[in-house]
């Protein structure tokens, strides 16, 4: 007789992930990249960078 144990992979997913802070930090510093690199991007997305940048600016890390 063989028992089986199921792991749930969402709570092991969540601990190893990084924080979704530094993800989206991530992901708009790629689209930024893109757009200086003359790749046309949605209006949205140009938006959303400038407004992380000028969070970035108001409160810039130590």
């Amino acid at each position: 007789m063989k028992i089986h144990h199921e792991v749930d992979p969402i709570p092991l997913r969540q601990a190893d992930y990084q924080d979704i802070g530094e993800q989206l930090d991530a992901i708009m510093k790629g689209f930024d990249a893109l757009a200086r690199q003359g790749i046309q991007l949605p209006d949205e997305t140009l938006e959303w960078i400038r407004h992380c940048n000028e969070v970035k600016g108001r409160y810039k890390k130590e």
